[in-house]
């Protein structure tokens, strides 16, 4: 199984400028490996702080004067409706996923205002550029190591258009790298796992298990073909209608997302309150790369998906994601060369739970894709290629699953709280040195991780200005 890491390191904002602009907050059951300080309820706060919630119920949940827009992202859509009520039909209440109680059905929260996406850049980066805040940004640019002084991170070397530069930190270095490239800056810095770092002539700094522990959520998806016209086509994107209703008034197919203003959390062994499988809605049918929708051909040789092709094929695609995996990998050092990426080992499906829990996720769609609600809206499955099992057998979906599940994209733990950092996110045994990103999480979150991070970076920011109490806002 191939890792495709998307280039989050190339645009400011990372993954929150190119991801699905799904908002959560993860379950309280999430945190409970996180330590002290680091509970649901200890994060409610920062996660209110940071958000501007547009068009949602005022709540106790919600908070309408912080940087980042919240909303529900466009108008409700017969799909959306339709999912909800075959939820319903299944059992589930309606609930707000981002409040204590999240298991049920809920509207779906984008980071977005008006038809239009609001990155980590573009809520918190710009506005601090336009203020007193002495900010400077280098794009084109790769950090290849942070050097010591004794045990004290001093400065960062990076490569700025194939020149190698340095600056020193007066105070602390924070890394945000993400759970992939945050471990290898470490390692090729020499903070890292003695026997990883020896094997390539790094000197050790510190000996700690950075790169270990790497969960990685994943998902499939589950195609039906409709004879109704509800979906986002490739037709609809590129009409005139579509590009005038954008241009004038923010309105129409472009200022919506692929995907549906409905999500579903569930409990697939029926124990807990915190859910075990995430099913999102596709307003497509989802081909091998979102791409396709545009017009854009790849030559592919996959009779899978070589009948949707026409992107203008009518459908809903439903994506259930495993929230919670048994299976743990890790990232190594491939070399020490800047530009080479880290090697990946995910483990994907290494512990046979993971392959049962999506399982059981499949039956469930099966059931929303059979309900009242839902039929009226499917003319054709499309199934996966026939394999050596009986079609739809138990045995048949597990190879299915093994065979064509791929990457959430939220992997985390490589650096997680108690193990690489302290509760302060404060790199263990060394001095100077942070790490702020979705490594630390000791366990993964309830849903999309990218809300999580901004409560995370929320609470950080705090201590950062108690350490030092001439920092305001």
């Amino acid at each position: 199984k191939q890792w495709y890491q998307r280039r989050v390191r190339e645009v400011l904002g990372g993954s929150s400028s190119i991801g699905d602009m799904i908002y959560g907050r993860g379950n309280p059951a999430d945190y409970s490996s996180w330590g002290a300080g680091w509970t649901w309820q200890d994060l409610l706060p920062y996660f209110l702080k940071g958000e501007r919630a547009m068009d949602i119920d005022s709540s106790q949940y919600h908070n309408t004067e912080g940087e980042l827009p919240v909303s529900r992202g466009a108008e409700e859509c017969e799909l959306s409706n339709a999912f909800t009520s075959a939820a319903q039909e299944l059992g589930l209440k309606a609930v707000d996923y981002t409040s204590k109680d999240q298991i049920g059905v809920s509207q779906t929260l984008f980071t977005m205002k008006v038809g239009e996406r609001w990155s980590a850049a573009r809520a918190f980066l710009e506005p601090a550029l336009n203020r007193r805040y002495k900010v400077h940004i280098t794009t084109n640019s790769v950090a290849s190591k942070i050097l010591f002084s004794g045990n004290r991170a001093t400065q960062v070397v990076f490569n700025e258009d194939g020149v190698n530069k340095a600056v020193r930190a007066t105070k602390e270095i924070i890394v945000t790298g993400g759970a992939i490239e945050t471990p290898k800056l470490l390692m090729l810095s020499g903070v890292g796992p003695a026997d990883e770092l020896n094997k390539h002539k790094i000197p050790v700094v510190a000996d700690l298990p950075v790169g270990k522990g790497l969960k990685d959520p994943m998902k499939i998806w589950l195609r039906y073909k409709s004879d109704n016209k509800v979906s986002v086509t490739r037709d609809k994107l590129t009409s005139a209608k579509s590009f005038l209703e954008y241009y004038f008034n923010k309105a129409g197919t472009w200022s919506e997302t692929l995907q549906s203003q409905t999500t579903v959390f569930i409990d697939t062994k029926k124990s807990s309150s915190q859910p075990d499988v995430n099913i999102n809605m596709l307003r497509a049918v989802a081909l091998p790369n979102q791409a396709e929708i545009l017009g854009v051909k790849y030559e592919l040789e996959d009779p899978f998906n070589a009948g949707l092709y026409d992107s203008n094929t009518e459908g809903f695609t439903f994506i259930p994601t495993l929230l919670h995996p048994a299976s743990s990998g890790e990232v190594r050092l491939r070399s020490t060369g800047i530009h080479d990426p880290p090697l990946i080992d995910p483990k994907y499906f290494s512990s046979e739970e993971d392959v049962n829990t999506l399982l059981a996720a499949v039956r469930y769609v099966q059931q929303l894709a059979g309900s009242k609600s839902l039929s009226p809206f499917v003319s054709e499955r499309v199934d996966y290629p026939a394999n050596q099992h009986p079609h739809d057998s138990d045995e048949y979906w597990k190879h299915v699953i093994r065979q064509f599940a791929f990457t959430a994209g939220h992997p985390s733990g490589t650096c997680a709280i108690g193990k690489v950092v302290d509760s302060d996110l404060r790199v263990m045994g060394v001095e100077g040195l942070r790490v702020v990103d979705n490594s630390v999480f000791p366990s993964t979150v309830s849903g999309d991780s990218t809300g999580v991070l901004y409560g995370v970076a929320e609470k950080i920011s705090d201590i950062i200005k108690k350490e030092n109490s001439q920092l305001t806002d």
